[in-house]
């Protein structure tokens, strides 16, 4: 008995052990497999990285060449938009002239077509010109009854109407009666300062008439203060004549020669017997002003006294 417990005992342990190899021996295959296949892995993985590798530097080679190309593009670009203003004013000024030569040729066809439409227009149908002159002799003999009613005019050549012609009028202040009466002068007077030697105060000095209304008056003020020529007068509200006198010219005043002496004047050789400012202008009139040392006699004006 103690032998078959033996026996089993040791049959039971090498089986054991047994068992033990084969597990061991399995694991140890499976291990071999996994280092195997752990090995396949690494080199399937570096052969991976290598083509990645490879990948990356081809892409990098094809990304340097892309953008080598896209500077050559970019460049490319810089240039056509550089040259691209000028293109478009060239693309303009064409544009521009291609426009102007259309307009022109619209032009040239409108001025060509208007004449054409206006005959058109003018020239009336062949029903209307059936209808209207049935024969050819009476278009005749209306064309020469036209002719007869409505003669050609000449052309009315357009006149400018004439420029006014001025109004003047001339004025003299002359003392030549002093100069034969110097006896009869007032001492403080007897001077060239007063009296020239050719008796000539004011010389023949033309005017011209502002207005309708202008008067002797009128002259000899513009002529005095023009010439610098002293003159006293009184108004016409101060005296019974309603009219400006003149009481002294070139401090020549009435009574400096006499009782009868003064101031006269006259117009185209005629002294009028009323005051100055009461004579109206003419045209061409002449005017002079003279001394008197006779109340007008020594100048050969004979006075009545009306």
């Amino acid at each position: 008995m103690k032998k078959t417990l033996h026996f089993l005992s040791v049959a039971v342990f090498a089986f054991l052990l047994a068992a033990c190899n084969i597990q061991t021996v399995e694991q140890y295959e499976q291990m071999e497999e996994q280092e195997r296949s752990l090995e396949s892995k690494s080199t399937s993985e570096q052969e991976q990285q290598a083509t990645q590798e490879e990948n990356n530097t081809e892409q990098n080679d094809e990304s340097s060449e892309q953008k080598e190309a896209e500077s050559d593009n970019e460049e490319a670009e810089l240039e056509k938009k550089e040259d691209a203003p000028a293109q478009k004013n060239d693309k303009k000024q064409q544009q521009v002239e291609k426009q102007e030569t259309k307009t022109e040729e619209k032009e040239v066809a409108k001025d060509t077509k208007k004449p054409e439409q206006q005959a058109k227009k003018e020239q009336p149908s062949n029903k209307d010109t059936a209808a209207i002159r049935p024969n050819s002799n009476e278009q005749k003999q209306n064309t020469e009854k036209q002719k007869v009613e409505n003669p050609k005019q000449p052309p009315v050549e357009k006149t400018e109407p004439p420029a006014e012609k001025k109004r003047t009028v001339t004025i003299a202040i002359r003392v030549d009666t002093l100069l034969k009466h110097w006896d009869m002068l007032d001492p403080a007077l007897q001077s060239e300062k007063y009296v020239p030697k050719n008796g000539v105060i004011l010389k023949p000095t033309t005017y011209e008439l502002l207005s309708e209304k202008d008067t002797v008056w009128d002259i000899i003020q513009k002529a005095t203060k023009e010439h610098k020529i002293q003159m006293e007068f009184q108004g016409a509200n101060e005296n019974i004549y309603k009219s400006v006198y003149v009481e002294g010219i070139n401090h020549l005043y009435e009574f400096s020669a006499g009782e009868l002496s003064g101031w006269m004047y006259k117009v185209n050789g005629v002294y009028p017997n009323y005051g100055c400012s009461q004579y109206v202008l003419k045209d061409g009139d002449v005017i002079e002003w003279n001394y008197t040392v006779d109340l007008g006699r020594d100048l050969g004006h004979f006075w009545d006294g009306n």
